[in-house]
């Protein structure tokens, strides 16, 4: 049997929301119908790796699995929220979440509602179900979905205006504030903005995007989870970030106007190499070199270009692995096996490293072998399968009226 499982297509009639609508009538009871709901998708990182925080440039796409909320207003300050994954319900009073102490996908949305009730005014409880097929801990930023779709459907629902780069930050706060995690803002800007059939060329220092076409036609992004929990990334990723600030005060030496690596010439980088640590100056080599491939990558893709994309994938895989040393045995394989199959067009892995996910690029006629040779050298070797997706779409962020029927507001918005 193979493990590889597809997504939901949406074609104007996504049956999540259908699915959801229900399961919040059961929830809550055939008088308390849902009054709004919303979707946001996951993301994976085409090419980018460790880019964000050194305020460079990456270039992720949406994926066609998302988290999905229904939502309706109560007439007192109570929220209650319904998790249909882990089957869970929380309860509490809008102006005293405590969020520390809900369950971990509750904070989330306490943290999105906290943000909106102190600096937009959010005023009056509510009541909500919550669904999501992105893979948790696998990299694809189920977390950054959440947060969105959150901050989507209770804006629709209270009536709040807010931009869509400002809710990517509100999102971004939420992690840092009431979850913990001091993550760079890709994947909230990657979710909010990310838009079907393309990719999200994106400078993290301006927060400057560009849509780029993702040419697809005969080819698909296949998502290859190693399923190896990322337990070390927490600790090598705040070492890498110390050592990519060393390299950027070595580099101040010679120009005052550097502030992070993204201002390191590939020519002032030659020039200094030598007098570098050999640790530091493979860090701000990956660095450099990975800002590079990103903007030829999305030049790539404009060009319809799928070899040269997949050549500089299969490059910045072997970056991350040499230079940053943030890879390891487990993806090494999924790589390497990935780009000996015919078809494929390039391979990396994609996220913080030391586990999660190996992302590839192949023609639509190479699928199934990739597919059964990753399975099969993965389960010889470490005697377990891979779990493979294959992005048969891409998604995008969806807010609805629950009580029009989605074809039609799809009609109506068309």
């Amino acid at each position: 049997m193979s493990t590889a499982t597809r997504g939901s297509r949406d074609n104007g009639t996504d049956p999540i929301f259908e699915d959801l609508r229900g399961a919040f009538i059961e929830q809550f009871g055939h008088e308390r119908k849902p009054s709004v709901l919303a979707r946001a998708p996951g993301r994976v990182n085409l090419i980018g790796g460790h880019t964000d925080y050194n305020d460079g440039f990456v270039l992720p796409t949406t994926v066609d699995r998302a988290v999905y909320v229904a939502l309706r207003p109560r007439t007192d300050e109570r929220v209650r929220l319904h998790s249909q994954n882990f089957g869970e319900e929380v309860e509490y009073a809008l102006s005293k979440p405590h969020v520390s102490s809900l369950p971990q996908w509750a904070q989330y949305v306490a943290g999105v509602a906290e943000e909106l009730r102190t600096k937009y005014g959010l005023d009056a409880g509510f009541e909500g179900v919550l669904f999501g097929n992105v893979p948790l801990g696998a990299g694809l930023s189920s977390s950054a979905a959440l947060e969105v779709a959150a901050a989507e459907g209770l804006t629709r629902l209270f009536g709040i205006d807010l931009g869509a780069e400002e809710m990517a930050l509100l999102c971004q706060r939420v992690e840092h504030t009431y979850v913990g995690v001091q993550c760079g803002v890709m994947d909230q800007m990657a979710v909010r903005f990310g838009r079907a059939g393309n990719a999200l060329s994106l400078d993290c220092r301006t927060l400057e995007y560009e849509h780029v076409p993702l040419p697809l036609g005969e080819a698909s992004i296949v998502i290859a989870d190693s399923r190896v929990s990322r337990e070390l990334a927490a600790s090598k990723y705040n070492e890498r970030r110390a050592e990519c600030e060393e390299g950027v005060t070595f580099f101040q030496q010679f120009d005052d106007s550097i502030e992070a690596l993204r201002d390191v010439s590939r020519e002032l980088f030659e020039q200094h190499a030598g007098e570098l640590g050999d640790t530091i100056r493979r860090r701000c080599r990956h660095v450099i070199s990975e800002n590079e491939r990103v903007r030829r990558s999305a030049d790539a893709l404009k060009e319809e270009d799928l070899d040269a994309c997949g050549t500089l994938m299969s490059t910045a895989h072997e970056s991350l692995r040499g230079d940053y040393e943030v890879s390891i045995e487990k993806l090494d394989l999924l790589v390497e096996t990935a780009r000996a199959t015919d078809g494929a067009y390039g391979a990396r892995m994609t996220g913080a490293g030391f586990g999660g996910c190996v992302v590839c690029l192949v023609a639509d006629a190479g699928v199934p072998v990739l597919q059964r040779r990753l399975t099969e050298r993965y389960e010889e070797q470490f005697g377990r399968k891979p779990t493979l997706y294959v992005v048969e779409k891409n998604l995008e962020v969806t807010t609805r009226r629950a009580d029009v029927p989605i074809c039609e507001e799809e009609r109506r918005s068309g």
